[in-house]
């Protein structure tokens, strides 16, 4: 469970995804991007203790462009039609990188990613599908943007 705290309010980012990608944006929605992203990069924490990982392991900067690279060849596409294969195939080509690197950042953007695809497909028809599509479009582009602002490598 990918979890903040945001405006003293917890998100379950899990769970959310997939009423942003159905509804769209929100505030809550970009700053919850913002936090998943930094999240992801793992950075080094000040805690009581001295120096420590911020949930061990990151997510390359590779591995989000390898996926968001095929996003972008989808959002020049004019219909859901010509979306729903490509979108289909993004799944396993994510959980075979995700079993190969095994980091946490790996897993835990697979799980929000996983949630946001099924959130597309569960569309009533092809054109609000296709608007949903954007929605995770833009979403991912919010987490990439943040993910590389905090570092990511």
């Amino acid at each position: 469970m990918i979890t903040f705290e945001i405006n003293k309010q917890k998100i379950d980012g899990d769970k959310a995804v997939g009423d942003w990608i159905a509804n769209g944006l929100t505030d809550i929605a970009i700053k919850y991007a913002e936090h998943f992203g930094k999240e992801l990069t793992a950075p080094t924490v000040k805690g009581r203790d001295g120096l420590f990982n911020n949930r061990g392991e990151a997510l390359t900067t590779s591995q989000i462009r390898n996926v968001y690279g095929e996003v972008v060849k989808m959002r020049m596409k004019d219909s859901f039609a010509e979306v729903k294969n490509p979108l289909l195939l993004l799944k396993p080509r994510l959980a075979y990188s995700t079993e190969r690197k095994g980091t946490e950042g790996s897993k835990d953007f697979r799980k929000v990613f996983d949630q946001a695809v099924d959130a597309v497909l569960a569309g009533s028809d092809d054109d609000d599908k296709f608007k949903r599509f954007q929605n995770f479009a833009n979403f991912f582009e919010a987490v990439l943007a943040y993910h590389r602002a905090f570092g990511g490598k």
